[in-house]
């Protein structure tokens, strides 16, 4: 299957990458403003967050692997200030804190560089041995192998699959989907399982 390459992707993209023996990161797909391409939403104590990587202007059709950081600004200390709001007294912080910080703390130029890197640590945190190759795709050529994840609608699923819910550290009601360090951060080496639905919590 042929994935976008995303920040910190949503549960149901690991849901979906966990299932196959290979995967593929598209290098050509085209940029969307607003996606998860740049976004990752967690969960804070009165709302859901975003964490956003700016990027420099870029022409209509530009490729993911074209597009540049804007560090302009530290939106890494300010990404990370929001993590720490967030998850601090999180069961697992602690443990995966040197792993996930460093992303935040170093500049990175291309964005597709950065993407790649946080599935690495979102990967290795979950103790998933798969290699990450990319190429560039047609999605004319290759449609039937795409998989799509619409960040403007968040809650829903490539596959009308239920979600498994697991203890979050705010609210009431679970709140379905989020970045996958939502789920590391509550629940660890279980999370693996918890994606792939073999555990109920």
């Amino acid at each position: 299957m042929i994935f976008s390459c995303d920040f910190f992707p949503c549960i149901d993209y690991m849901r979906h990458l966990l299932r196959e023996e290979e995967f593929w990161l598209n290098t050509g797909e085209q940029y969307i403003k607003q996606s998860y391409h740049t976004r990752a939403y967690v969960l804070g104590p009165h709302q859901v967050e975003v964490l956003s990587v700016p990027v420099k202007k870029y022409s209509n059709h530009a490729l993911i692997k074209d597009i540049q950081i804007d560090n302009s600004s530290d939106w890494g200390r300010k990404n990370w200030k929001t993590i720490e709001n967030c998850y601090r007294n999180s069961p697992y912080f602690e443990h995966f804190e040197p792993y996930i910080y460093p992303l935040f703390s170093k500049k990175y130029e291309e964005l597709l560089v950065l993407n790649k890197e946080s599935l690495t640590i979102c990967l290795k945190l979950m103790k998933v041995k798969k290699t990450i190759c990319h190429q560039d795709f047609s999605y004319y050529d290759y449609k039937d192998q795409f998989i799509r994840f619409n960040a403007k609608r968040r809650e829903e699923n490539a596959d009308n699959l239920p979600f498994l819910s697991y203890p979050q550290n705010f609210g009431s009601a679970f709140v379905s989907n989020l970045s996958i360090l939502d789920l590391l951060f509550m629940k660890g080496l279980e999370s693996r399982d918890i994606v792939m639905g073999n555990i109920f919590v």
